[in-house]
């Protein structure tokens, strides 16, 4: 199974539609290891950063707000 990772663009629509405060947004990319603490997209999805320790690979779960 393919799996293509979202463009930049994807990513910042997706962020602007959410209804989460920024800093709820930012810290729950931080624990879905999108981005790291200083905002760097990281290795998980295709970023060159490192993630937070305990982060976790986002899935279509936690993309959607799911826990």
């Amino acid at each position: 199974m393919s799996h293509k990772q979202p463009t930049i663009e994807e990513m910042r629509a997706a962020l602007a539609a959410t209804k989460l405060p920024p800093k709820e947004g930012f810290e729950r990319m931080v624990r879905n290891g999108i981005i790291n603490i200083h905002g760097q997209v990281t290795r998980l999805v295709g970023g060159a950063a490192e993630p937070e320790p305990g982060a976790k690979r986002p899935t279509v779960a936690t993309s959607n707000g799911e826990h």
